[in-house]
């Protein structure tokens, strides 16, 4: 899945629900367990805002990468797969 900084016709970074969802389950993985939860997090912690910024800084791929493989090292080194 590609992400990329479009715009709207007010020059407004597009966000879009996928894109604050991949974020979620990226970043804050334990609050992607239900729709409920992904709602309380995307709006207490200003995810749109998040990620409108890293569109716009071009690093939103990376931070969802970076997150994943964090994650997968955080499991491998515990053992939890």
């Amino acid at each position: 899945m590609r992400f990329s900084a479009m715009l709207d016709l007010f020059g407004d970074v597009i966000v879009t629900q996928d894109e604050l969802y991949a974020w979620v389950a990226a970043v804050a993985p334990a609050f992607a367990c239900n729709e409920r939860s992904i709602q309380r997090y995307i709006s207490g912690w200003n995810v749109a805002d998040k990620v409108r910024r890293a569109k716009l800084a071009g690093t939103f791929e990376s931070t969802i990468e970076k997150a994943r493989e964090k994650r997968a090292y955080l499991s491998r080194r515990l053992g939890l797969y």
